[in-house]
């Protein structure tokens, strides 16, 4: 069955952001952080369920108008703003914003998490930082195969590379369990873009930016958001979400990437652990989230021209295909998430939480057996 989500309202402010300034932190990106990681962990990552116990004292809060100041109201939405923090109107191109300005929160500097660009890989074999279970992003193009393992996006949320001579882009955001892949060549120009993290949140959604033009780029709208490129969609490519074990069962030549990655990070470790085990905590603020499903329900959620659908992992189930407009959709559960296995060309798929995905595509059809 499909149903048209119907908007609960904002959603509850969160007890902090610890966890995101943790992160930050422990890449060495972000000396408003670091102290605030040095008293949790006492230097390093030793325990990092911890990260929910501390809340920034130095975190300002925002209350747009029109908005109730009760958190955990239904009509409650805080802005969040740390000092340090990056100063979006200074360090992007926010020309055609299409998105509100007054809810992006701000909580880090630029580049506080750290892209990578063309980072070190691996054979899989060399891995042992992985285990069996450990979830990877599987990037097939031409018969050749490479792993993203989210160990290390964790702490770096965006990878650019090439494979099979294609500029490709895979993205990841902790707090949305969302995951993208796309090709980082765009325009009638043919540019090849280049993707940090901006320090901001949208939607409680990893705002990129492209170091060419400064203008940002949603995640979860697919899309550019500001700057020259507004509105500009990527060419994505299906999600591919698997356990390392199946990755190295079917790509047993591919390579992954390397922990060599410049940065002294525990990458056997996630801090974001006690988040995924409560399913309703958010740490900032959304507005317009649906009800049709709990907050954290993972799933695939489909574009298809003006169409917005989003089916739970469990009603996949095994495998299934999935109508849209512009052709069928098949995708298949894995242990990790979801693997999308052919869509038609102009069809972009993520793996998501339900309450973001629900938040920028409001008129999204559930399906929900």
């Amino acid at each position: 069955m499909r149903t048209k989500s119907v908007l609960l309202g904002p959603a509850i402010v969160a007890v902090g952001i610890a966890t995101y300034v943790t992160v930050a932190g422990l890449t060495g990106f972000c000396p408003t952080c670091q102290g605030i990681t040095d008293r949790v962990f006492g230097g390093s990552a030793s325990s990092a369920s911890q990260a929910s116990l501390v809340t920034p004292a130095s975190a300002e809060t925002k209350q747009p108008s029109g908005h109730s100041s009760q958190p955990g109201s239904d009509e409650s939405f805080t802005l969040t703003h740390r000092p340090g923090a990056v100063d979006l109107e200074q360090e992007y191109d926010l020309s055609n914003l299409t998105i509100p300005l007054d809810e992006i929160h701000t909580l880090l500097p630029r580049d506080a998490i750290p892209a990578l660009t063309d980072p070190k890989m691996i054979p899989a074999g060399e891995a042992d930082y992985l285990n069996a279970n450990s979830r990877v992003i599987a990037v097939e193009i031409d018969d050749q195969a490479i792993g993203l393992p989210l160990a290390i996006l964790n702490y770096h949320e965006i990878i650019n590379t090439t494979l099979a001579g294609v500029p490709i882009a895979v993205t990841y955001c902790p707090l949305c369990d969302s995951a993208t892949v796309f090709k980082r060549t765009v325009g009638d120009d043919a540019a090849v873009l280049e993707f940090g993290v901006s320090g901001a949140l949208y939607n409680s959604n990893v705002l990129m930016y492209d170091r060419t033009d400064k203008g940002l780029w949603s995640q979860l709208a697919l899309q550019a958001v500001s700057g020259p490129r507004v509105g500009t969609e990527l060419e994505y490519l299906p999600i591919q979400m698997m356990s390392f074990e199946r990755f190295t069962s079917r790509y047993p030549d591919a390579k992954v990437l390397s922990t060599d990655t410049g940065y002294d990070i525990p990458y056997t470790s996630s801090p974001y652990d006690w988040y995924f085990q409560d399913g309703h905590k958010l740490l900032v603020s959304v507005k317009g989230i649906g009800d049709t499903l709990p907050r954290k329900t993972l799933g695939l959620g489909i574009l298809a021209g003006e169409d917005a659908i989003f089916i739970p992992v469990d009603v996949i189930g095994q495998e299934r295909t999935i109508d849209t407009p512009m052709g069928p959709v098949k995708v298949r559960t894995s242990e990790a998430g979801v693997e999308v296995l052919s869509a038609p060309e102009g069809v972009r798929t993520a793996q998501a939480f339900y309450y973001s995905w629900s938040a920028f595509h409001p008129r999204t059809e559930v399906i929900t057996e």
